[in-house]
């Protein structure tokens, strides 16, 4: 399989959400680098359904990981 650059940032980005996502299901708490891609991979999802905007996006990043 035959990737571009930004599709195999895309991939990488979904795959550390994932995995980001699943270690918090457990009740890990997060480094840094998981809680981004977390956000990121959540915010892209959130992108591609195309019913929020980029001012909710931002509230939502905000509020996904609160204390």
């Amino acid at each position: 399989m035959r990737l571009t650059q930004r599709e195999a940032e895309k991939l990488t980005l979904h795959n550390s959400g994932f995995l980001a996502q699943k270690r918090l299901a457990r009740g890990l708490r997060l480094n840094y680098t998981e809680a981004v891609a977390l956000i990121a991979s959540q915010i892209l999802e959130f992108v591609q359904d195309g019913d929020k905007t980029v001012t909710d996006l931002m509230d939502l990043g905000k509020q996904m990981l609160g204390r």
